[in-house]
């Protein structure tokens, strides 16, 4: 049987497996590596990559039809004669329109299904061939099968955190936008300026404008700069009335009410808001997290 050599591909990353990802001059044991019946794989279905360039895959295959396939694919045996595909799908279905009928394999011990996802997905992103709406999905399935921080998770994929952190951010963005950047129709540069501005109908109009304009990354950052000093500027337009009529309101509040404001804001840490006289009135608690929340919760003592 043929030796068949890989890549460092996860190697690099995951000590532990590095029998399974050295350079080809170190040739994988034959016993490792078999060969099974192309009709017995099965694709993994949290496959990170859900969509496949068919240009890209009939290429691969032209090369497998002149060279074989060179790199195994890794498996694990899911029942009896059947494997599940932790990595190599690409292969897998390039092999196909090849018209292989056999694929060499790794097969691994199935004694941890997570284990053999965050392998999965690790590989999948360290190709980078996934585009950046399926490289944030991933990012957030590793980091919870994993249970691993976005710090951690960078440090698997060998990438920045600030550049993990701003990829999981573009799942923040409505789908139409998603849909754009998976498409290439903008790019993720395009799409993190796009976050920066909160109201989503001025979002929009200026998605719009990037497809019917063209507008490059830095025009983008331009217009939404543009857009936000608008915006911050509208606000406090809007905020003068109410702001005096709440100074009115606490200049009428008894001394004894304001005093309790006081206190509650010095031992609750946030903001306190108080309307009324002593007959009757209300008290508002403001808080703008879950630290916030939980915070107070213990604070006030509450069971």
């Amino acid at each position: 049987m043929a030796k068949f050599g890989l890549g460092k591909g996860l190697g690099a990353l995951i000590p532990e497996h590095q029998q399974f990802f050295e350079q080809s001059s170190q040739e994988i044991p034959e016993s490792i590596v078999r060969l099974v019946s192309i009709e017995t794989l099965i694709p993994n279905p949290d496959q990170p990559r859900k969509t496949f360039s068919q240009e890209s895959l009939d290429e691969l295959a032209e090369s497998i039809r002149r060279h074989g396939l060179l790199q195994p694919l890794l498996v694990h045996e899911q029942e009896a004669g059947k494997y599940t595909i932790i990595a190599g799908e690409r292969r897998y279905r390039a092999a196909q329109i090849a018209g292989l009928e056999q694929l060499p394999v790794i097969v691994r011990a199935q004694n941890d299904s997570d284990r053999h996802l965050e392998l999965s997905l690790v590989e999948n992103i360290q190709r980078e061939d996934l585009d950046p709406i399926e490289e944030a999905q991933a990012y957030v399935k590793l980091m919870e099968i994993s249970g691993a921080t976005q710090e951690r998770v960078a440090e698997m994929v060998g990438k920045n955190r600030v550049t993990v952190a701003n990829t999981i951010r573009l799942l923040r963005l409505p789908e139409d936008i998603q849909a754009a950047i998976k498409q290439g129709t903008i790019s993720s540069g395009h799409a993190r300026a796009l976050l920066s501005i909160e109201d989503q109908e001025e979002r929009k109009k200026l998605f719009d404008r990037i497809r019917e304009d063209n507008l490059s990354v830095r025009q983008t950052e331009q217009e939404t700069q543009k857009l936000q000093s608008e915006l911050q500027a509208r606000k406090a337009k809007s905020r003068k009335p109410h702001l005096a009529a709440h100074e009115g309101v606490e200049a009428s509040l008894d001394p004894l009410l304001k005093e309790l404001k006081e206190k509650l804001i010095e031992r609750l840490g946030t903001k306190v808001e108080i309307q009324g006289s002593l007959d009757g009135g209300t008290i508002k608690i403001l808080y703008y997290s879950q630290e916030d929340l939980q915070r107070m919760y213990d604070v006030l003592k509450l069971e």
